[in-house]
């Protein structure tokens, strides 16, 4: 009994621990060039480093498996990402966001996958594996530089739809690479097209249809108290996507968006509704306390788990990776940018910049980093690989992105 009591305790002092480590960087790195997940993701190298040169057990080893990564910490960030669209916006600039979301990731991860394959000496659907989970952008450490400059609304719109957007197609494509990879099963176009169409396409029936089912339970209990739609919200999340993954086969990720859109949309507890209350203004607080939490946790936890291990990649390794991930944002960028002039929806040079600086790796790549099993042969190669990567464009990037914003003109209509 004293044994326990002694474990419950040494759990709390390491969670409350975190919890103020968390909050003194985020205070203290509000003015930062570098966003605050850039140096939570750097004390989770030095929390890494003590508990490999240390033996004392108060810095025990940290690490999450798959599993808590997969079905708690996805669902809350794609939810808490999902109940931000705003449709009746987002229509209208489906086109780009469409190109960059869909395309733009599944061109990426083959961009990165084949140079990386080659340098490590490993199958391309191996390096397609660490393509896939490093393709997704993530605007959350841009908003904050953002917010310090005046943006066109279109440009910020587009941003922030390609991520929302990008997050779902790169769990897709992981999820159909990782299958393939750890499980060796037999490649097959059709089965995999088939797989990937059902995956979507039954994702967006179950994820509309769960969240009008909550929707119609809160307007049945008529009671809109900021506890029972975040409560339910919750709930919804965390089930439907377990329901999706383990039941239907269905992509949690889109299920759980489809589910956050319909849920929000209905009751109007998107914090910018005109017609939202009071409450739906707290219940976008309390979300987004619960991304902020998820967000530095997953940072926290890729860089102590990189910290953990020697650093067992050479340097080249390291600079092919780094130079794949710059190389592939920009062919996208500016690429799509032509193929968007041709169809008539033309992007100004300018905005092109700022959607190519802005490719920051973020939560959901570490996220699908960390899913990768122990036992995984290329799993610390990959992890440092990622970790090179995500530091890259969390440290360097936003102060690129500044001095370039300090500098550039970005009229609403201007045309390239």
């Amino acid at each position: 009994m004293e044994e326990n009591s002694h474990s419950i305790i040494i759990i709390i002092t390491q969670l409350s621990l975190c919890l103020f480590l968390f909050t003194a960087i985020r205070h203290y790195s509000r003015k930062s060039l570098l966003p605050s997940e850039a140096w939570i993701l750097i004390s989770g190298v030095i929390y890494g480093i003590a508990s490999r040169f240390t033996d004392v057990k108060w810095i025990p080893d940290i690490s999450m498996t798959p599993d808590v990564v997969f079905f708690l910490f996805l669902p809350l960030l794609i939810f808490a990402s999902g109940r931000l669209i705003n449709t009746d916006i987002l229509k209208f600039e489906a086109v780009p966001i469409g190109l960059y979301a869909v395309v733009g990731v599944i061109s990426t991860a083959f961009i990165i996958a084949l140079p990386i394959s080659l340098v490590l000496d490993i199958p391309l659907l191996h390096g397609l594996l660490l393509g896939s989970a490093v393709a997704a952008t993530d605007p959350v450490a841009v908003g904050s530089i953002f917010q310090r400059f005046k943006m066109p609304e279109k440009l910020a719109l587009i941003v922030e739809g390609e991520s929302l957007f990008n997050d779902g197609t790169t769990v897709v494509l992981f999820h159909l690479i990782s299958s393939l990879v750890l499980t060796s099963a037999a490649f097959s176009v059709t089965h995999t097209g088939l797989s990937f169409i059902w995956s979507v396409a039954g994702a967006f029936l179950l994820g509309m249809g769960m969240g009008w089912a909550v929707a119609w339970l809160l307007e049945t209990w008529h009671d809109h108290h900021t506890f029972v739609p975040v409560t339910l919200t919750l709930i919804l999340a965390l089930s439907t996507f377990l329901l999706a993954e383990d039941f239907f086969h269905v992509s949690g990720v889109v299920t759980v968006l489809m589910a956050a859109i319909v849920f929000v949309r209905k009751h109007h507890l998107r914090g910018e509704d005109e017609r939202g209350s009071e409450n739906a203004k707290l219940f976008g607080t309390i979300w987004d306390y619960i991304s902020v939490l998820a967000n530095s946790f997953l940072f926290f936890a890729l860089g102590v788990e990189t910290g953990a291990h020697s650093f067992n990649v050479t340097m080249i390794s390291v600079f092919v990776a780094i130079l794949v991930m710059i190389t592939s944002r920009s062919l996208v960028v500016y690429i799509g940018g032509f193929i968007l002039r041709l169809f008539g929806h033309p992007l100004p040079f300018t905005w092109q910049n700022i959607l190519n600086l802005g490719g920051l790796r973020g939560a959901v790549s570490a996220a699908l980093i960390l899913m990768i099993p122990h036992d995984y042969p290329y799993r610390e190669t990959f992890l440092c690989l990622a970790f090179a990567m995500i530091s890259f464009s969390l440290i360097l990037q936003p102060v690129l992105m500044q001095a370039y914003l300090k500098k550039a003109v970005l009229p609403e209509n201007e045309l390239a």
